[in-house]
């Protein structure tokens, strides 16, 4: 078993928040930190930027992520619909190389937690079978009315252009040292011709490799605390007019520094 297999095990463990997450020894990650999955998820994600008054502003949404994983996100999204009675046109895309089985993806605690059962169960059972063995973009129709989710199954080097331009980009991949494919200067520019000039961009990481990546695609970088005993994560927009009251990291020539 290899990282290049996409028939490698999951295992699903419990984090101290009592969320569940999945470990993949064939990375040796969990896909969620152990210390709370749904927690994480939250403040990396929904907390920065603005994205929850825009769904309280009924502001339409699209957004791109890399690394569905668990579909963790996707379901926190629909929940804060749901709660806030979001009138928001959303169209979620996301990508994975490695889906976890149907059986797998059900099980997980997520969407019982969040009263989302039967609009998870039917939209995972649409993504088996519209799968079928293919990669490429697949059109899972709606989760939730106006939540409307496309997923691209297939590796990064195999990325083609999403349906739709995005307004915000949830980086959740495996960590650099695990998945490098995740992090390459390629990609971070293909994201950035992916979204629109007042898109933003959130992610758990916050080496200085990544941050470094990240500015050479074209991104102004910020950083913020991180979750859960993490010291820092990462913001990034086309432009620091969108990274209000975010303290900007300057690239320098033998590293970074950072400023107010």
């Amino acid at each position: 078993m290899t990282k290049n297999d996409p028939t490698h095990e999951f295992e699903i463990r419990p984090t101290v928040d009592g969320s569940d997450t999945l470990f993949a020894p064939a990375f040796g990650q969990h896909y969620h930190n152990p210390n709370g999955a749904l927690a994480e998820s939250q403040h990396v994600f929904f907390k920065p930027l603005g994205l929850i008054p825009d769904l309280v502003c009924n502001r339409p949404i699209t957004i791109l992520e890399i690394g569905f994983g668990t579909g963790l996100n996707l379901l926190i999204l629909a929940d804060w619909v749901k709660r806030l009675r979001s009138k928001s046109e959303i169209h979620f895309m996301s990508v994975e190389g490695y889906v976890a089985p149907t059986e797998t993806l059900i099980s997980l605690n997520h969407a019982n937690w969040l009263g989302l059962q039967a609009p998870w169960q039917s939209l995972v059972t649409r993504l088996e079978k519209e799968r079928q063995g293919r990669n490429g973009w697949l059109s899972l129709g709606t989760l939730i009315p106006n939540l409307t989710v496309d997923l691209f199954v297939g590796t990064f080097d195999a990325l083609t252009t999403p349906q739709a331009i995005a307004n915000v980009v949830f980086h959740d991949p495996f960590s650099p040292e695990s998945n490098p494919e995740g992090w390459t200067l390629d990609l971070f520019e293909q994201l950035r011709k992916w979204t629109t000039t007042d898109a933003t961009l959130r992610t758990y990481a916050a080496s200085t490799a990544c941050r470094q990546t990240m500015i050479q695609a074209g991104w102004v970088v910020g950083s913020a605390k991180g979750a859960l005993g993490k010291r820092e994560m990462t913001l990034a927009a086309h432009s620091a007019d969108h990274l209000p009251g975010v303290r900007l990291v300057k690239k320098r020539q033998d590293g970074y520094i950072s400023s107010t």
